[in-house]
């Protein structure tokens, strides 16, 4: 097996297996809010959750995004990130919602 994980790509020297730990934390936390505003966004349009039907939308927008920034994570990370945090997003949007429904109330 080769021990070989670096590409010129574009010019520049890629790794081709970086992990998401490997990001530098801003990389990270940019990413991690093009997430959760795109989810955000279709649970608005669509008004529930979004499903795994919506998955691959959400993650090609944000890929796009990444590819954008030229940031280089391989896409299989960033899949790996979102399914991890999806539940988060979940509550976390349900809670901003239920603090906007309580300030309207008032």
């Amino acid at each position: 097996m080769s021990r070989k994980n670096h590409k010129i790509i574009d010019g520049r020297l890629i790794q081709i297996d970086k992990r998401w730990s490997q990001l530098k934390a801003t990389q990270r936390v940019k990413i991690d809010t093009w997430l959760y505003e795109e989810y955000a966004k279709i649970y608005t349009r669509i008004n529930l959750p979004p499903d795994s039907r919506w998955n691959d939308k959400i993650l090609d927008t944000v890929y796009e995004k990444i590819n954008d920034e030229k940031i280089w994570i391989p896409f299989g990370e960033v899949k790996r990130y979102f399914f991890s945090r999806k539940n988060a997003f979940r509550k976390r949007y349900q809670k901003k919602e239920n603090e906007s429904k309580t300030e309207r109330q008032l």
